[in-house]
């Protein structure tokens, strides 16, 4: 009998120490998660960006990093934390950005893991110090350093100043005596017109560098437009033809203004034509360059009669021989006030301009011509996508289209914390 006793004493113990050893096995696995990515409008991602907000004692991130583990193979991709060295402690949120692919209408599981860090590698890297930087992927290379105009007033870094692309021979999309991304920008009248390329006091600074995003952020007031307080932020991302930016016109004071713009793009002779979706579904197409015979294309000069919709989905410029383009997705604007009234505007269109030595430009304009009082509250934010693409001869939009789309439409995204 004490035998027997001995036997079951000594099967009990092991049976205890294997279901804690199963117990502590699965607190030690690293999962704090679940993550279900769901495919909606039938278009295949072959890469794609999702940022999930995931609860999570920040000191476990100490030498660790998250993880997504592919439920099907195991495989796991490592995630970027956003704004690491900001992360809110009493709330323990954790932004953090992963790269997916997921094909059409199609639905993956991952389980959301904490593990040992380690080195990502990508195509995404910057150089030089502050905002005095050159950020570049396998697509373009962007160049954000200051730059003098042409009547010597400094413009400061943290602005695109010209972007090069690789694919096409190092093309330099630019102009000699401005920035080449010219917004947010603004006017009184009888004052020198201002951009954001004129901020050089800070109210606020992030630059956050990483695997997948690098991402600038800056806030403040141009001198003579202390009325206006500016937020803008640009995203470079790896692997992707195109980077982000978005911006916030807000008025703390009230001023009348006889220009107000966004979006806008000044560059050299590298195009021939610019085109936009109409509201019938139908592509606009505008010949850049007046020239014999025009056939069924619009001039520049036609769209004095029939503007641009301000709040065109897309806008782009294109070079029928060399078949490339570059041009601005309108993915979110939203230009109510504080109070939730929509801010003022007038004559407001996206328009091609003329520049010198050959030069042209767009913009969307909220003041195209006139002078526009604007109430303290009013306030402008957009969100834009610029990329590079390639042109189908046939069916010069087809990629512009099919990215508006794609972005437009980004995948559904929910986590689960575990239990």
């Amino acid at each position: 009998m004490k035998s027997r006793i001995i036997f079951f004493t000594t099967c009990g113990y092991i049976l205890i120490c294997t279901v804690l050893l199963m117990l502590f096995s699965c607190k030690d696995d690293g999962v704090i998660g679940s993550l279900t990515i769901t495919e909606p409008i039938g278009v295949a991602r072959g890469l794609e960006y999702v940022e999930v907000k995931i609860p999570i004692d920040t000191h476990q991130l100490k030498n660790n990093a998250i993880f997504l583990k592919d439920t099907n193979d195991g495989n796991l991709v490592k995630g970027q934390i956003l704004n690491a060295l900001e992360v809110l402690l009493d709330s323990n949120l954790v932004r953090c950005l992963f790269p997916i692919h997921i094909q059409s209408n199609e639905t993956n599981m991952y389980q959301v893991v904490v593990q040992k860090d380690e080195e990502t590698l990508t195509d995404l890297k910057a150089e030089g110090e502050w905002l005095n930087l050159f950020v570049e992927n396998e697509f373009y290379k962007a160049n954000l350093t200051a730059k003098r105009s042409s009547k010597n007033i400094p413009l400061a870094p943290g602005q695109i100043t010209s972007i090069s692309l690789k694919e096409y021979d190092g093309i330099k999309l630019e102009r000699p005596d401005i920035k080449m991304h010219w917004s947010p920008s603004f006017q009184k009248k009888n004052e020198e017109y201002k951009t954001m390329a004129h901020l050089h006091e800070f109210d606020s600074i992030h630059i956050d560098k990483g695997p997948y995003v690098i991402s600038i952020y800056r806030s403040g007031k141009v001198k003579g437009y202390e009325e206006i307080q500016l937020k803008g932020e640009y995203k470079f991302y790896a692997g992707l033809p195109f980077f982000r930016f978005s911006s916030e016109m807000t008025m703390i004071d009230s001023l009348t203004v006889t220009m107000l713009r966004n979006d806008e793009m000044t560059m050299n002779k590298f195009f021939t034509h610019a085109f936009t979706p109409l509201k019938d579904g139908k592509v606009k197409t505008v010949i850049l360059y007046d020239k014999p015979p025009l056939i069924s294309h619009y001039t520049v000069k036609e769209l004095r009669k029939h503007p641009i919709d301000a709040n065109a989905n897309w806008f782009g410029f294109y070079n029928d021989s060399t078949n490339y383009g570059f041009g601005s997705l309108r993915i979110r604007f939203d230009y109510k006030n504080l109070d939730g009234a929509m801010s003022p505007m007038t004559d407001a269109q996206t328009k091609i301009s003329y520049s010198y030595s050959d030069g042209r430009y767009w913009d969307r304009r909220f003041v195209d011509s006139g002078e526009l009082k604007v109430p303290k509250g009013s306030r402008y934010f957009e969100d834009n996508v610029y990329s590079v693409f390639k042109v189908d001869s046939e069916n010069p939009s087809k990629e512009i289209q099919k990215l508006y789309k794609q972005l437009s439409n980004p995948v559904l995204v929910q986590y689960q914390p575990s239990k």
